[in-house]
């Protein structure tokens, strides 16, 4: 048996819900090489009992995340990839638990067994979302980041470059857009992958409200109740950003929805305005 399920036999249903996902994620072309990553708290799902399984080395974190102390993350691992996930999410996955001062984290298990298993270098984001999410007592535990293409397109052109802009056009193309992300996304401007940097300005889009974060020329970080809802949430966004340049690869400048059919499905639906 996988050593991960042996030691956390309550993690197999998410993994099994990832596995699937991450098969979604590299068929669509949103996972070249090791792109993308995924983080849940498990903490909840687990007795203190159950996660005293440890024995890994300490590592230090660079920064500290006091409201994280003793929570227990379920991550993938640094260079690992969404087609090898597809396959066995397990092999590529791991169990971490920040200590009591939420300076550091110890390894509890890794699916590969290596006990030099480490986190996706993305890690300090997810760190500073969790953070987020349990200071705002969301209900959302799941953070996924991907790469879907079209929507990475629309940062490079200029006339995508604000929030209001790219959600207007998004919305306009399809009504289940605004039906499914009545906020819209929000952007981030383009910051180095990895750095406290790009997690602070992600977490500042989240705190106004969305639920997707759209890193300029980079990707896209969702967060959920479940791996498929964080899939979803792009998955639509996405779609949307497909349909706005197939009509401009065909000479058409798509008008979409106006106001007054977005107002329809406001009240249809009993959207948040």
């Amino acid at each position: 048996m996988n050593e991960l399920l042996s030691a956390f036999s309550k993690l197999s249903p998410l993994l099994a819900e990832i596995t699937e996902i991450s098969g979604y994620l590299w068929e669509k072309g949103w996972a070249e090489r090791n792109a993308g990553n995924l983080s849940i708290e498990v903490t909840d799902l687990f007795t203190e009992r159950e996660l005293v399984v440890g024995g890994g080395v300490r590592v230090a974190t660079e920064y500290t995340y006091p409201d994280l102390a003793g929570r227990s993350f379920l991550v993938t691992g640094t260079g690992r990839r969404y087609r090898d996930l597809a396959k066995n999410a397990a092999a590529h996955t791991g169990v971490l638990r920040m200590d009591a001062d939420g300076c550091g984290y110890e390894l509890l298990g890794a699916g590969s067994g290596d006990p030099a298993f480490r986190p996706t270098s993305e890690f300090p984001a997810h760190l500073r979302i969790h953070e987020f999410l349990r200071q705002s007592r969301a209900r959302q535990t799941v953070v996924l980041h991907t790469h879907p293409t079209e929507l990475i397109v629309l940062t490079h052109l200029p006339r995508y470059r604000n929030g209001d802009a790219i959600n207007r056009a998004l919305w306009s193309i399809h009504p289940e857009v605004k039906v499914t992300l009545p906020r819209g996304l929000g952007l981030a401007p383009y910051t180095v992958p990895g750095t406290e940097a790009l997690a602070e300005r992600t977490v500042e889009v989240f705190r106004q409200g969305f639920s997707v974060a759209l890193w300029q020329w980079h990707g896209c970080v969702a967060i959920g109740e479940t791996v498929g809802e964080a899939f979803d949430l792009i998955d639509t966004l996405n779609k949307a950003a497909r349909l706005i340049l197939l009509c401009r690869s065909a000479g058409h400048k798509p008008t979409g929805l106006n106001e007054t059919q977005l107002a329809e499905l406001v009240q249809t639906f009993h959207l948040p305005e």
